[in-house]
């Protein structure tokens, strides 16, 4: 029995090339294009070129209205509603790449040596649309190949942009990098919003790599939110990373660390929850195109009033569905939280927890929820929508959070009568899990 780890392996460097050979392949195009251009009409030249390429890429490759195209000064060619496909037969064809313009501008050094010389000055796309399983789906099946990255010496410019993946997209995606070198470092700006099922996420990145090709050491600054029906988060977000395994399928960062200075507003008028959120662990994203893998994963969480201080190590991982597996401490009972009686709140021990999540990404289904006191124990479950509901409205609402489960301690005092091995249970009201 064959071992797939070898080809599943050579998918991602086999993928890196075809996609510098189909830029430097378009390229070369252009140039035909430009240098017949004199004696054929632009259009003409340029569907010429393109029959002679899309056989060899195994594309189809289409433009419509007329090519507008400039030789003084810096040549570029400017065209209106592209479209790229990858034609599978017996299967409708869909475009994995539609852009309403491109404009590419080459210096003359380029034309002049017919692409030997190869390099870009800019690239321009508005309103591309990319179909990634699609793109990925070509990449796949193209035999082995090399090829190089062009320079691009005055920028790649994206606006209006949308990806389309299996069960995300982001759309209004803006792309501005000043310049492209192989071996020089990296700076990009990046903005968008992504959608997740029910959430929504939009970001405005500045990003930074040590060299454009074959990148180690990676950076993130900017703004980062999350929009549910619960409310919003906003985060200002600092990333830093180290990729591993480059040549291996997916992306790999490790060790990854991000701190997050966040605030939480809900739906209505109560005060903002202010909270800082540090991660620290591994990072692993596709390869086998089932999602994203956080682990090991270390979480520091610095709050204030209903916000614990609290440690915790685990797992989180997206892909069809939502895992989340953390256990820690919480340092102390927060005195935002529903007061504990004697002798509960006589203790100043840190409190072990457990949290366990496996649904939809939306993180709709309830979370398991174990916390441990000297004294005490909770099993239980909680929506997260609910507890968010309930720490927006704690000043006037109910005093005890929407829980489900048990809580057993050996004694409490209430209103000066002593209780021992109470059990205490909870309901919020909700549907009974199956």
């Amino acid at each position: 029995m064959s071992d797939p780890a070898p080809a599943q392996e050579a998918a991602a460097p086999r993928r890196l090339r075809w996609l510098r050979l189909l830029l430097a392949a378009l390229v070369l195009s252009i140039v035909a294009a430009l240098l017949v251009q004199l004696l054929l009409p632009p259009e003409r030249a340029l569907r010429l070129a393109l029959g002679r390429l899309e056989p060899t890429l195994g594309l189809r490759i289409t433009f419509r209205g007329p090519v507008e195209y400039r030789l003084r000064g810096t040549p570029q060619l400017v065209v209106h509603d592209v479209s790229i496909a990858a034609p599978v037969p017996g299967t409708p064809e869909r475009p994995m790449l539609q852009a309403e313009r491109l404009l590419l501008s080459l210096p003359w050094k380029t034309i002049r040596s017919r692409g030997a010389d190869l390099e870009i000055t800019r690239v321009e796309l508005d309103a591309p649309r990319l179909h990634l399983p699609s793109l990925l789906r070509w990449l796949d099946a193209r035999p082995p190949g090399d090829g190089k990255v062009p320079p691009v010496t005055d920028g790649i410019h994206i606006v209006r942009g949308r990806l389309d993946a299996d069960g995300w997209s982001v759309d209004d995606l803006a792309v501005a990098l000043p310049a492209l070198h192989a071996e020089r470092a990296l700076d990009a700006q990046v903005s968008g919003t992504m959608h997740l099922d029910a959430l929504q996420a939009p970001f405005r990145l500045r990003l930074h790599a040590d060299r454009a090709v074959g990148a180690r050491d990676l950076e993130a600054r900017g703004t980062l939110a999350l929009v549910h029906a619960a409310g919003r988060l906003e985060t200002t977000l600092q990333a830093d990373a180290t990729r591993v395994d480059a040549d291996k399928p997916g992306f790999a960062l490790s060790p990854l660390r991000l701190a997050l200075d966040a605030r939480w507003q809900g739906t209505d008028a109560a005060e903002p929850l202010a909270f800082v959120l540090g991660l620290h662990g591994a990072l692993h994203a596709g390869g086998d195109g089932d999602g994203l893998d956080f682990a090991p994963m270390g979480l520091a969480l610095r709050g204030a009033g209903a916000v614990p201080d609290l440690l915790a190590g685990g797992r989180v991982a997206l892909g069809g569905r939502l895992h989340l597996a953390l256990d820690g401490r919480i340092a102390t009972w927060p005195d935002a939280w529903p007061a504990l009686t004697p002798p509960l709140s006589d203790s100043t021990q840190p409190l072990p927890f457990a949290l366990r999540y496996d649904g939809p990404v939306d993180a709709s289904a309830p979370v398991a929820l174990r916390l441990d006191h000297e004294r005490a124990r909770f099993d239980g479950e909680a929506r997260i929508a609910a507890l968010l509901g309930w720490l927006d409205a704690r000043a006037t609402g109910s005093p005890l959070p929407p829980l489900r489960g048990q809580l057993s301690a050996d004694r409490m005092d209430v209103s000066g009568a002593m209780l021992e091995g109470v059990e205490i249970t909870f309901d919020d009201g909700g549907e009974t899990p199956p």
